[in-house]
């Protein structure tokens, strides 16, 4: 009867035990809310909760990524936003200081205001991102793209690099637009390739040359000395004025013989006579009466748009009677070469900063459409695992219940018998 008693006792201990635990892991999933504790309470599903879990995991990764490349984007577009209002603001100056009211002081200052622009671009193209990467460095993201060398000029430290971010399994978008794509790779009109930083130089460049120089030049003496600096053979256009007299002229000029302007000259009705000095090279011009004499209007030729500075042109010198030089010499520029063929080269630029926009909104486009996509996808995952690791409260209350009326009546009935002897079980 030992054996036996202690067989039962053990059994029923065991028993109530086990029962113990089962109530403890229906209250573990009562308060987590959770019917999926451990793999052993549905392996099938627990396998397919984690294989969702991970799923949930790479939603998130996707969704970070998207943000990432959605700020990067955003501040690109910004920039180059900046960047394009630098140019039209840059064209207006140009159009301006290509008017001839303006004077040297005028022309100084908006020269002034160029060196302004070209710094707030440098600043522009070393953005940096929240991360402190810049943004237009390619691959090397900590290293500052744009950096001013020791003769002034700019140059390029990033590569060509570009960074691409997952925004789903099969998804990659690009997050960058390496610095040499955006503010150096422009090929102008005339199929020269420039740079945003030089574009600016050579207007400001432009404007200082012009500055220089003259649309018109004037002697009161009535005596001037003419010469042609002449690096674009062709028609010349210019017109010569004295006293109440004006007269347009148009001449094919081939190096820098002016025999033809002398002959014109001496046919116009302007009181004027031209004589040929230095082997025709200058041009002597003496009104008869002594009135002024004007040198203006000129158009020259075959402008090259790549020319940092102007090649040909007058330069009219007034002297008096002995032929004495008075003054200084003026330089009577063709302003279209000057100031205003640089007016193509700003255009083509901001053509070219609202494609890379373009690009960029592209891609910005796409980005929130897959911010969405991911968004959903993860509602609706988010639900699956809901349905399959969610608990039913009211029906594990309700179990929990019956386990622990199951468990008291089990214990009490253990009390009793384990009290009886073999005499009180036969009675």
């Amino acid at each position: 009867m030992k054996i036996s008693n202690k067989l039962f006792n053990d059994q029923q201990i065991r028993q109530f035990s086990n029962n113990m635990e089962d109530i403890q892991k229906i209250q573990g999933k009562i308060s987590s809310g959770k019917n999926i504790l451990f793999a052993s309470d549905d392996p099938v599903g627990a396998v397919e909760l984690s294989g969702l879990n991970d799923v949930t995991t790479r939603i998130d990764q996707f969704l970070k990524n998207a943000d990432l490349a959605h700020d990067r984007l955003l501040l690109m577009d910004s920039t180059l936003e900046g960047a394009k209002d630098i140019f039209m603001r840059c064209n207006e100056l140009a159009v301006q200081a290509s008017n001839d009211v303006l004077g040297s002081g005028d022309r100084q200052a908006i020269a002034l205001e160029f060196d302004e622009l070209k710094k707030e671009l440098l600043s522009i193209s070393n953005i940096q991102d929240s991360g402190g990467s810049f943004i237009y460095a390619g691959f090397k993201s900590q290293t500052q793209p744009f950096q001013i060398n020791s003769s002034g000029l700019i140059d390029y430290h990033g590569d060509r690099g570009v960074l691409n971010l997952q925004l789903s399994e099969s998804r990659l978008v690009e997050s960058t637009i390496d610095g040499a794509t955006v503010f150096q790779d422009i090929v102008t009109s005339a199929g020269v390739s420039t740079d945003l930083f030089a574009a600016i130089d050579n207007v400001s460049r432009s404007i200082r040359t012009a500055n220089s120089g003259v649309e018109a030049a004037k002697t009161d003496t009535g005596i001037a000395k003419v010469t042609l600096s002449n690096q674009n053979p062709g028609t010349y256009a210019f017109s010569i004025t004295s006293g109440s007299k004006s007269v347009d002229f148009s001449l094919d000029i081939t190096g820098n013989d002016l025999s033809d302007v002398a002959t014109a000259i001496n046919a116009a009705n302007l009181d004027i006579t031209a004589t040929l000095q230095d082997s025709n090279k200058t041009l002597k011009l003496v009104n008869d009466y002594g009135y002024d004499i004007e040198l203006g209007k000129v158009q020259i030729p075959n402008i090259d748009k790549s020319q940092e500075t102007p090649t040909s042109f007058f330069t009219f010198q007034p002297v008096d009677d002995s032929e004495n030089a008075i003054g200084n010499p003026q330089q009577v520029h063709d302003f279209d070469q000057t100031i205003a063929s640089r007016l193509d080269e700003l255009v083509v630029i901001q053509n070219h900063l609202a494609n890379q926009r373009a690009k960029v909104g592209a891609r910005l486009n796409s980005v929130e459409r897959q911010k969405d996509i991911m968004n959903d996808r993860k509602v609706l995952v988010e639900k699956d695992v809901s349905e399959l690791s969610d608990a039913d409260l009211s029906e594990l209350v309700t179990q929990l219940q019956s386990m622990m009326t199951t468990q008291q009546a089990s214990q009490k009935a253990f009390v009793r018998i384990s009290q009886l002897n073999l005499f009180d079980m036969i009675s």
